[in-house]
């Protein structure tokens, strides 16, 4: 990661704390129940929120994220419409919409209502006679705004920042009130190369920060009653511990005006794609132990989510809720063109989870692809550690054996430690370009190509830099060979003497001389028609036909005019 962008997310993240841990340190900003007005707009309206016990602000990202953390938006993918009915006590009722559309992955707009109603009831006057039957209903219509402002090496959201402005307004049967209310938050993703529990894969931690109903105040003829402000600091850690199984842990801590500090723990574990199981609780409420537990099914194109929460000797609350998705994804992996991150979805419970894993770890072997073709061989190492930390099955596989081959030349040459060997590497030389061709011949397991070639990457010029000769010994005892002082030179220079060499094998009779000596040849120049040619002769006297027919075939392949060689296989019967 450059200076510049590690600067940028250790002041965000510096900022979140602070303003997040100001809220906490200071007592006063706690009110007291009563003395705030529309505190409908406090009820939490995500199922899946409310069975987590409603600890969400670092981990929404859904189209509920409108109320419990604009910054959410910003990571949704597809366009979302969410809705939620709840049934709650004395026939008063709560309903949520909210629609989210990503223009792109990374900016996201939404738009929601939210209203409680309660059926007809008695009206009395103020004699204490019955009157009419009134009712009364409340709402609130927000539009929001949501953008990542700092991503990281394959356009994952590392900042977002999200906001929502909002129309508050309260009806009792003819008298009613009206504000406007604002909505801030922010949302930072810590992704670390290296965990503290290593045999799970692609931990993430997240801070939210959200605070919410800034603004005027709900006024009733003469009285004016503020809204129930708050502050929120969201904590989560999400990992993945059996394969393709999600677990999150999140906390919520939250001051307000109308009420003391207020706590709230959940945890959801996701699982075969398909089913989450939720719990939580919520600390300080009058009524009722505080516990929530909850169930979600996830299909492709919808979120089935249901949550209970008991009240005691008032029952239980229970809240359903729907999210439809739209469309393909959005995201898109920066390094594989315009492919969708989940583009095969189906009807049925859709892999998203393991191919965003897998599409990760694709995406940062590819960046240490690249970082090796650019000659930056420790941020190679560092992308490929994050690559084996979101998927481990890498590391058992070929790039794992690379990576580890890597790493071993990377700490022997102290790259690392040495910026300005990394430097002297990248030159545009014939030197630095024939020492790159050994690094990669050591990194691709050609083992005996790379110890050719660091001996013709010293011998390009031998007065040069001394890590040259360093990488040369080093190779050889990678290698397990010895330093062969009399072919320091350059590289054409020690084909046409390996050429020379074979040459004296045939005039001696000695194949197997000549042989190795060609072998050595094909493998510094791949191209090389006459390396070819005399590999193929010094098999054929070796009596070894189908080896002696492989290199004649690759004699016509770089020279297809070559009639001496196109006779010679003719004779033998060779196509």
């Amino acid at each position: 990661m450059k200076p510049a962008n590690f600067r940028k997310l250790f002041f965000a993240t510096a900022n979140l704390l602070v303003c997040g841990l100001g809220f906490f340190v200071v007592p006063s900003v706690a009110g007291e129940a009563g003395t705030t007005s529309g505190a409908f707009v406090k009820f939490n309206p995500s199922p899946r929120a409310t069975g987590m016990g409603e600890a969400c602000t670092a981990v929404t990202q859904d189209a509920y994220s409108a109320w419990a953390n604009p910054a959410g938006l910003a990571s949704i993918e597809v366009t979302e419409l969410a809705a939620t009915h709840t049934a709650s006590f004395e026939d008063v009722t709560n309903q949520y919409a909210s629609f989210a559309f990503p223009v792109r992955y990374g900016s996201t707009f939404g738009v929601s209502i939210t209203r409680q109603s309660v059926a007809p009831f008695q009206g009395y006057d103020a004699s204490g006679d019955t009157t009419r039957k009134i009712d009364a209903a409340d709402m609130a219509i927000a539009g929001s705004y949501a953008r990542t402002f700092i991503k990281d090496e394959i356009d994952r959201p590392v900042l977002n920042v999200g906001v929502s402005l909002k129309s508050v307004s309260e009806r009792l049967d003819t008298a009613t009130a009206d504000t406007l209310a604002l909505d801030l938050g922010a949302i930072y993703h810590i992704r670390p190369a290296k965990y503290w529990m290593s045999k799970i894969p692609a931990q993430e931690f997240r801070v939210g920060l959200s605070v919410k109903n800034l603004g005027g105040s709900l006024k009733f003829d003469r009285l004016a009653f503020p809204l129930p402000q708050s502050e929120t600091l969201g904590l989560a850690w999400i990992s993945h511990p059996a394969g393709a199984h999600t677990l999150t842990v999140s906390l919520d801590q939250t001051v307000s005006n109308d009420d003391k500090y207020k706590a709230n723990l959940g945890a959801e574990y996701f699982m075969f794609q398909l089913l989450s199981l939720r719990a939580g609780y919520v600390s300080g409420q009058s009524i009722g132990t505080g516990l929530r537990v909850g169930v979600g099914f996830r299909l492709s194109f919808m979120d089935l989510d249901y949550s209970m929460s008991p009240f005691g000797e008032l029952g239980m609350m229970q809240k359903v809720g729907v999210t439809m998705r739209f469309g393909s994804s959005r995201a898109k992996q920066p390094l594989a063109g315009a492919t969708a991150r989940v583009g095969k979805a189906k009807l049925m419970a859709p892999k998203d989870q393991i191919e965003a894993l897998k599409t990760y770890a694709a995406d940062y072997v590819e960046l240490a692809r690249k970082s090796i073709d650019a000659r930056q061989y420790t941020s190679a190492v560092e992308n490929l550690d994050k690559a084996f930390n979101l998927e481990p099955q890498l590391k058992a596989g070929a790039w794992g054996e690379k990576a580890a081959r890597l790493s071993t030349l990377s700490a022997r040459l102290q790259l690392k430690a040495t910026p300005a060997r990394v430097k002297t590497l990248q030159n545009d030389s014939e030197q630095s370009n024939t020492a790159h061709e050994a690094v990669v011949s050591y990194i691709e397991g050609n083992e005996l190509k790379s110890f050719l070639l660091a001996h013709a990457a010293l011998g390009a010029n031998p007065r040069g830099d001394a890590m040259f000769e360093e990488m040369l010994y080093t190779i050889a005892d990678l290698t397990r060979g010895t330093v062969r002082r009399d072919e320091i030179m350059p590289k054409a220079a020690m084909v046409n003497e390996k050429l020379k060499k074979a040459a004296k094998g045939f005039y001696i009779q000695q194949f197997d001389m000549a042989a190795k000596e060609c072998e050595e040849v094909v493998l510094l120049d791949e191209t090389n028609p006459m390396g070819w040619t005399r590999l193929g002769s010094a098999y054929y006297m070796m009596g070894d036909k189908a080896k002696a027919q492989k290199a004649y075939e690759k004699v016509m392949e770089l020279n297809p005019g070559d009639t001496v060689t196109r006779q010679f296989m003719d004779a033998q019967g060779w196509k």
